[in-house]
C-alpha cells in the first residue's frame, strides 16, 4: 500500500478498497468465494443445534425459555418482567414448529446466525466482502454467539438486533437517506422491545454520531425525524401497557440494584470485563490463524486497535461506546452485575480488528477458515456429546429433570380425572408447571397461582369455569399449600424417571392437584 493511499481518510479508504473489488475483472470469483464463506454461518448453525441437544437433557434449568413460551402465546404488549419482543419471536416460531427441544435450539441458533449476517454487513460498510465475511466467522466462535446464545431469553435476542441496528446507524451515518433512517429508528425501537438494556446501544450511537466529525451533521438533519418517528411508532404499543399496567416491568429492573458500595460496584464491573475478554479471546485467535505472516505483528496490531481510536475511529466508537456506557450505568447505578448482559455489546470489534489489518497491508487467508472451522465443530460435536453424557452419569439437574415426561404424566392423570384430553390451564411450581404448558403443543395456558397480577390475561373465574391442572415439586410446600387452598383436590404423587445415553436417570416426585371444569364438577 503506496503512501498516497495512506493520506486518504480512513472512509474513503473503506469505500475504495469495495469499489476497487467491484470493478475488478476477477469480481465474480472474488464474489463466489465470499459467498462460499457466508454458507459456513448456516452450518454453523445446524452444528449448535444438534451440539445444544446434545449437551442438555432440558432446554434450560433456570426455565427461562419456557417462559418465553407462556408468556409469547398470550401476545401482549408487555410481561411482568420484560418487553414483548423475544416472547413474540418464540411464539411465532411454535406456531409453525413442534414443540421440541430441538426446534427451540434451533430458533436460538438462527438468532445468533442472524446476529452474525448484521455484523458481516456492518464490516462490509468497510471492507471486501471476502472480509466481512471473516468478521462474522471469527465472532461465532465466541461463546457470547455460541453456548450463551443457546439459552434465548431477553439478553440473547439482542445478539440479532444490536447488529443490525448499528449497521443501518453506520448506513444512515454514511449515506443520509431516509431509508436507512426508518430502518434504524424501526430496530432501536425492537432492540428496546427486546430488552430495556439496549438504551445502552441508544446513547453508545448518539455517542459515535457526535464523535465523528462527518456524521456529526446527520444528528440534526431532517431525516434524524424520521429516526425518532419510526422508534417511537414501534415502541408506542409497549408505552400504552406501561401506563396501564402501572410501569410493572420498571420494579423488576430495580430489583437488579444492589446499594452496594461504591467499591463493591467497581469490583464488578472489573470482573465483567475480565469476562469480556474471556468471551472474545477466541475471535481473536481465529483471526490470528488467518494471518499469512508476522502473526505477532498482527496480534499487536489488533491489541493496539482497542486502546487507540486513531488506529480506526468510526469502528472505535462503535466497539467501546457500548462498553463505556454500561460501565458507568453500572458503577453510578450500583448494579447486580452479569457478565451476560453485555453479551450483543462486541458487534464491532472483529470488523475493527480486520480493518486494522486491511489497512496495515497485513494479508488474511480467508479460505483457511474453513479449516478452521471444521476442527472447531468436530471439538463442538465431541466437547457437547461428552458434557451430555457426564450429567447423565452425574445425575446433574440440567440432564435429569424429567420435564417432558412430566407434560406426558399430567396429560394422562387429567384426562382419568377431567374427562378431557387438553389441559386448560396449569399452574404450581412454576418451571415445571410452564414445561407443561411448552410441551402440551400449544394447547395449555400458564396462570401464576403465587402471583397472579403477573399473569393478568386469566382471572380466578376463568380458571374455575375453564379447569387447572396444577403441579407441585415434592419439596415445595408453598406451592402444596396454595393449591389446597385453591382447588380444594386431593394430590396424585407421581414419580417420573427419563432415560438418557442408555441410562434409565433416578426419579423425580412430584403432586399433581386437578381442579376440573365447572361443567365436569
Amino acid at each position: 500500500m503506496n503512501s498516497a493511499f495512506r493520506n486518504i481518510p480512513l472512509m474513503m479508504q473503506s469505500n475504495l478498497s469495495i469499489n476497487t473489488e467491484i470493478d475488478s475483472p476477477t469480481h465474480s470469483v472474488a464474489k463466489r468465494k465470499a459467498a462460499w464463506l457466508l454458507a459456513l454461518l448456516p452450518v454453523n448453525a445446524i452444528v449448535w443445534t444438534i451440539g445444544a441437544w446434545l449437551s442438555r437433557g432440558n432446554l434450560d434449568i433456570p426455565g427461562d425459555m419456557v417462559e418465553n413460551y407462556v408468556w409469547g402465546i398470550e401476545w401482549q404488549a408487555g410481561y411482568a418482567k420484560h418487553p414483548p419482543f423475544f416472547a413474540w419471536i418464540t411464539a411465532l416460531w411454535f406456531q409453525t414448529f413442534p414443540h421440541t427441544d430441538l426446534a427451540y435450539f434451533a430458533l436460538s441458533a438462527l438468532n445468533a446466525m442472524v446476529g452474525l449476517f448484521g455484523i458481516v454487513a456492518l464490516a462490509r460498510r468497510f471492507l471486501p466482502l471476502r472480509l466481512a465475511a471473516v468478521a462474522g466467522l471469527a465472532m461465532a466462535v465466541s461463546p457470547l454467539y455460541s453456548t450463551l446464545s443457546i439459552k434465548f431469553n431477553a439478553n440473547a435476542v439482542l445478539l440479532s438486533l444490536w447488529p443490525w441496528t448499528a449497521y443501518f446507524f453506520v448506513r444512515f451515518m454514511q449515506s443520509g437517506k431516509w431509508h436507512s433512517a426508518l430502518a434504524l429508528g424501526a430496530l432501536a425501537g425492537a432492540a428496546v422491545l427486546g430488552k430495556y438494556f439496549s438504551v445502552v446501544l441508544l446513547i453508545a450511537l448518539l455517542m459515535a454520531a457526535f464523535a465523528r466529525p462527518r456524521w456529526r451533521s446527520r444528528v440534526f438533519s431532517w431525516q434524524s425525524l424520521i429516526v425518532v418517528a419510526a422508534g417511537f411508532i414501534v415502541l408506542l404499543p409497549h408505552l400504552v401497557w406501561l401506563v396501564e399496567h402501572q410501569f410493572q416491568t420498571f420494579e423488576y429492573a430495580a430489583q437488579r440494584t444492589s446499594g452496594s458500595p461504591m467499591a463493591v460496584a467497581m469490583g464488578r464491573f472489573s470482573i465483567y470485563t475480565l469476562a469480556q475478554i474471556g468471551y472474545l479471546l477466541p475471535s481473536f485467535v481465529f483471526v490470528i490463524l488467518l494471518v499469512k505472516a508476522a502473526r505477532v505483528k498482527a496480534a499487536k496490531q489488533m491489541l493496539a486497535s482497542c486502546i487507540s481510536p486513531r488506529m480506526y475511529p468510526d469502528l472505535w466508537v462503535l466497539t467501546f461506546g457500548p462498553f463505556m456506557v454500561i460501565g458507568i450505568i453500572a458503577i453510578a447505578a450500583k448494579a447486580q452485575m452479569a457478565s451476560v448482559w453485555g453479551m450483543a455489546e462486541w458487534f464491532a470489534v472483529v470488523p475493527m480488528w480486520v480493518c486494522v489489518l486491511f489497512r496495515m497491508d497485513v494479508s488474511l487467508r480467508v479460505e483457511r477458515s474453513i479449516r478452521v472451522l471444521i476442527v472447531y465443530w468436530m471439538l463442538v460435536l465431541i466437547g457437547t456429546a461428552a458434557v451430555g453424557y457426564a450429567g447423565a452419569r452425574r445425575n446433574t439437574d440440567d440432564a435429569a429433570e424429567p420435564r417432558a415426561e412430566l407434560a406426558d404424566a399430567a396429560r394422562a392423570i387429567w384426562k382419568r380425572q377431567s374427562g378431557q384430553d387438553t389441559i386448560p390451564v396449569v399452574s404450581g411450581s412454576v418451571h415445571e408447571a410452564q414445561s407443561i404448558a411448552f410441551y402440551s403443543g400449544g394447547r395449555t395456558r400458564y396462570w401464576d397461582l403465587s402471583a397472579p397480577r403477573t399473569t393478568p390475561w386469566l382471572r380466578s373465574d376463568d380458571v374455575r369455569r375453564e379447569g387447572m391442572l396444577i403441579v407441585c415439586r415434592r419439596d415445595d410446600a408453598s406451592c402444596h399449600d396454595e393449591a389446597k387452598t385453591f382447588s380444594h383436590a386431593l394430590a396424585t404423587p407421581i414419580d417420573i424417571r427419563r432415560r438418557a445415553w442408555g441410562m434409565t436417570l433416578p426419579a423425580r416426585q412430584y403432586a399433581i392437584y386437578v381442579l376440573p371444569p365447572a361443567s365436569s364438577s
